[in-house]
């Protein structure tokens, strides 16, 4: 008897052991307006057994959604850790038109660490974010057509992490809107929208950036993208106390078409390295902004393949000039504009392809920064490559004289091959060309060039020699290439 106590009394305390290693969680089932329907299934229950959760509509509205984007009613969720489900009613059955908690915006202050959807709550603000926002871990923030998120001062804004991801997908008719506080109408008046992930669920179309950029510091755009991957298309910055779009290290748009950029202080896009840029197409608008140019703030294009800078409707900016080498071939698209700092230059190594072929009614222009009065240096020419051309591009306000470039808008070197044809060179310093030597003039086919107002004369002869039976000096000055 006493032996058969024992063995029930252990096993009863297994019972209770086991019963006290079993997790429980808590489920939280909410609705977007109380008065537009209830819900069931909040309540606690075992970790890993299913639960079910309904929406109940009010008669009169209906129910559109979960706000995690799910349209299963009821819905069966497994239990696996606390959570939080809210019911999204409307009084329209295609949905918009239902507001937060009784029909009022929703607040946000806090940090977004898990899959999250922000849908359209159908009011003039969907979202209040106060401060500071950060989406981090491997959430992704999905924000639906016509949502407005306003930001309550100039220190707003949203960063979005590494494994993070921001996907956006407005209409034309119901695009998203991140805006400023609707007391304050001026540009600046929230801050911005940094973006640190390579995901391809960044994806932003009609959405409009209104108002922001409250820093005019130039790496703090409207939008900063941060060695990151994104695609946009049809969306719109308008405003910026400095700059719009802004793209650093390794950033790669994926797609950039149908966007427009105006009113923006500074420039309306930055770009850190010529990468950047690679995958701009024309199609896109820039207006109003107060230097409307593309500002290229790299040098070097690092060349591990064929490049081609495409024609876009407002011209680059090269703050440090361009350099390429390699032994790939850089292309230049009909219609491309260069606008170049004073005392930079554009320039290449020997084993590089230079193919600048623009047309009659695009020619491809490279000329002095913004005002008449801005010299650049020139194109240090050392390609030596029988493909490299110029042909329809104008090349003015450069010749700036240095030790090593004797002050030609044009400074071909020794061994170098072009073929020069159709060209506009002019508004010079100094010289429209200048060539190393004698034996250059063999190795360039030209034709049909224009020189306009060059100081020191149209082309330059650093070291003479004869070339087709006639004797050329060092130093002398010719009125075209021979």
């Amino acid at each position: 008897m006493k032996r058969l106590l024992i063995i029930a009394t252990t096993f009863l305390l297994g019972i209770l052991a086991m019963n006290s290693c079993i997790k429980e969680y808590t489920i939280t089932v909410g609705t977007n307006n109380a008065e537009w329907g209830s819900v069931t299934g909040s309540g606690t229950y075992v970790a890993n057994s299913e639960v079910v959760i309904s929406a109940i509509p009010a008669s009169g509205y209906y129910f559109i959604k979960w706000d995690d984007g799910n349209t299963d009613n009821p819905r069966t969720i497994l239990v696996t850790g606390d959570k939080a489900y809210q019911a999204i009613f409307s009084n329209n059955p295609n949905g918009g038109g239902q507001g937060g908690g009784n029909g009022t915006s929703m607040n946000i202050s806090d940090n977004i660490s898990e899959n999250t959807t922000w849908p359209d709550l159908g009011l003039d603000v969907d979202y209040i974010v106060d401060g500071w926002i950060n989406i981090e871990g491997n959430a992704l923030l999905t924000i639906e057509p016509g949502v407005t998120i306003m930001f309550t001062g100039e220190n707003g804004g949203m960063t979005v992490h590494e494994n993070a991801g921001l996907k956006m997908v407005g209409t034309a008719d119901k695009p998203i809107k991140f805006v400023g506080p609707l007391n304050n109408p001026n540009n600046g008046s929230w801050g911005r929208v940094e973006i640190h992930s390579k995901r391809n669920d960044n994806v932003w179309e009609y959405v409009q950036f209104l108002r922001g950029g409250s820093s005019d510091y130039v790496w703090d755009g409207v939008i900063d993208v941060y060695d990151a991957k994104l695609a946009m298309r049809n969306c719109t910055i308008d405003g910026s106390l400095g700059y719009g779009l802004v793209m650093e290290y390794g950033t790669r748009l994926t797609a950039f078409e149908g966007n427009t950029i105006k009113n923006c202080a500074q420039y309306p896009i930055v770009a850190e390295y010529w990468v950047n840029l690679l995958d701009l197409t024309a199609n896109n608008t820039f207006v109003s902004n107060g230097h409307n140019f593309i500002d290229a703030r790299c040098r070097d294009i690092s060349m591990e393949n064929h490049t081609t800078i495409k024609a876009m409707p407002i011209p680059y900016c090269l703050e440090y000039g361009l350099h390429f080498d390699g032994g790939y071939k850089l292309t230049i698209e009909p219609g491309t504009q260069f606008y170049i700092r004073p005392g930079q230059n554009i320039d290449m190594d020997e084993n590089s392809t230079f193919i600048a072929d623009g047309t009659a009614e695009k020619p491809i222009i490279f000329r002095g920064v913004e005002d008449e009065d801005s010299y650049w240096i020139g194109i240090k020419y050392h390609s030596t490559k029988q493909a490299s051309v110029m042909n329809y591009c104008t090349v003015l306000n450069c010749g700036e004289d240095t030790e090593s470039f004797h002050g030609g808008c044009i400074c071909v070197y020794s061994q170098s091959r072009l073929t020069l044809t159709n060209c506009t060179i002019g508004k010079s310093l100094h010289y429209g060309i200048t060539l190393d030597d004698v034996e250059l003039m063999g190795r360039i086919s030209h034709s049909n060039n224009t020189f306009t107002n060059c100081a020191g004369g149209n082309v330059w002869l650093e070291s003479g020699g004869t070339y087709n039976g006639v004797d050329y000096e060092s130093g002398q000055i010719l009125n075209d290439l021979p």
